[in-house]
């Protein structure tokens, strides 16, 4: 096998939350005022938080009332992810994972998302054992498409980036993921319409068995 280290996004890559976390915004709008268009969603997608907060501080005009809608728009996000049912793993997950672990090729997930988001959704899901660790939106300072998450994640590892393979969804994942100088493939949310052409990317996630192999 090419690879030893898989480089998880979680958000619209692993887990279909990117639909829910864009009817969080639409739900404050009239509140605060501001209209959350699909632009300023795929310019936000992939950033960690200060970097969210520092962005609707330039729209909103004021980072306080940035912050506030932030905390806001947290809440309504954490109460509604511990209350969600159905499994959101997106096609080819499990499938993924399960190559990935009978072949000896270690997986990690690199997000731009808190830690606790993403270690309360892996262990709902019930797949939190197939990751070796875990790099979060809190463990670097800049955000996606800054590559620094992805480096750090290969540093972690040990593993030289020859060896190592990305898989994102997001326009900045893909820019962070080039500058990386490690191996990629882009699967796109269908949650959302395609807004950018990668020059590396597949279907699904049941396609990167085969990108592997």
């Amino acid at each position: 096998m090419k690879y030893d280290l898989i480089i998880f996004d979680m958000d619209g890559l692993m887990f279909d939350t990117e639909i829910f976390y864009y009817k969080s915004w639409k739900a404050f709008e009239d509140k605060y005022n501001f209209c959350f268009d699909i632009a300023t969603r795929n310019r936000i997608a992939g950033m960690n938080e200060d970097n969210v907060r520092d962005e609707f501080a330039k729209i909103l005009g004021d980072y306080d009332k940035a912050k506030n809608l932030r905390d806001e728009i947290n809440a309504y996000r954490k109460e509604g992810l511990k209350n969600y049912k159905d499994s959101i793993k997106k096609e080819g997950l499990v499938e993924l994972l399960e190559f990935l672990k009978a072949n000896g090729i270690r997986a990690c997930i690199a997000s731009s998302s808190d830690k606790e988001k993403i270690l309360y959704l892996i262990k709902k899901e019930n797949i939190g054992d197939y990751f070796d660790f875990v790099v979060s939106g809190e463990d670097f300072e800049n955000s996606k498409p800054d590559p620094e998450i992805f480096e750090k994640a290969a540093e972690i590892a040990n593993v030289d980036k020859s060896r190592a393979l990305i898989l994102e969804d997001s326009h900045n994942g893909y820019l962070a993921a080039k500058a990386s100088g490690i191996d990629y493939l882009i699967i796109h949310d269908t949650s959302f319409d395609k807004t950018f052409t990668a020059d590396r990317e597949v279907a699904s996630l049941l396609d990167v068995i085969e990108y592997i192999k």
